[in-house]
């Protein structure tokens, strides 16, 4: 095999795991369609996925390669693993806690590195799940602007926006939290947004930060409440038979994105 075939073995379709240079702590996996390698001046664009605590991260790049050919996208996969940093709680890339590691900015580094090697839209839609859709809706309180699609799978935990209650029941302190811009709703309108969750997907959850005891059914129902009465566009869907189990709720994500996969590249500026 000669250098040149090694390089294009790991420039189209399964990209193994690539330690992300801002943080090689942190990896990430891609998909890449033959589209994009058949017309590599063209933008196409990008959809991350992020998974739940299980760290499933592989099979979900896997779950979405038939979405990749067919609507000719980039998938790109984050791995947050167990650990990292050490001492913190295991669930820190859900960034319900203040963290040493700025998870928003780990995964903004991943799509600026994937951006340098292949021809992606700035903007890109966010896919997450349980843990992932915790960490997603809480990216795109902080970067709304990087966004064209949304879809939150059956999150555990949720942040509401609401300038009356603390990180992380709401969004009271998110600057003195994150150093950042305030909660901008006029930028979050041009996001669509996707709330699912499986019909059999009861499990209470008790947060200790909260005291608070809920199912995923109602942290949907309050987040989809929240979203609407501040004039976001929110979907839920309710898939019937099915409990927490993201490869079986994936199938309505996809059909949602799909939607988001042709639009022109419209990036705000701020």
């Amino acid at each position: 095999m000669t250098i040149r075939d090694l390089q294009l073995r790991f420039q189209r379709g399964r990209i193994p795991f690539t330690a992300c240079r801002a943080d090689a702590r942190f990896s990430y996996c891609l998909y890449i369609p033959q589209a994009l390698l058949d017309e590599p001046e063209r933008r196409r664009p990008l959809v991350v996925v992020v998974h739940g605590s299980g760290r499933t991260a592989e099979s979900y790049r896997d779950y979405f390669i038939e979405f990749a050919e067919q609507h000719a996208c980039v998938v790109l996969v984050p791995l947050f693993p167990l650990g990292v940093p050490a001492l913190e709680p295991h669930d820190g890339y859900k960034m319900r806690y203040k963290s040493r590691v700025r998870f928003d900015s780990v995964l903004l580094s991943m799509v600026a590195e994937v951006s340098e090697n292949y021809a992606v839209e700035a903007r890109f839609s966010l896919y997450g799940f349980s843990g992932g859709a915790q960490f997603a809706h809480r990216f795109f309180y902080l970067h709304p602007e990087r966004l064209r699609a949304l879809s939150l799978a059956a999150p555990g935990h949720i942040t509401l926006i609401d300038p009356t209650r603390d990180w992380p029941d709401g969004t009271a302190n998110i600057q003195h939290t994150f150093d950042c811009h305030p909660v901008d709703l006029v930028v979050m309108q041009d996001v669509a947004i996707q709330l699912v969750i499986g019909s059999q997907d009861n499990e209470t959850l008790h947060d200790p930060l909260t005291g608070r005891r809920y199912t995923r059914q109602q942290h949907v129902q309050r987040l989809a409440h929240n979203y609407t009465s501040l004039g976001l566009a929110v979907e839920t869907v309710t898939v019937q038979g099915v409990g927490h189990d993201g490869f079986s709720l994936l199938p309505h994500s996809q059909a949602f994105l799909s939607r988001f996969m042709s639009a022109p590249d419209m990036v705000r500026l701020c």
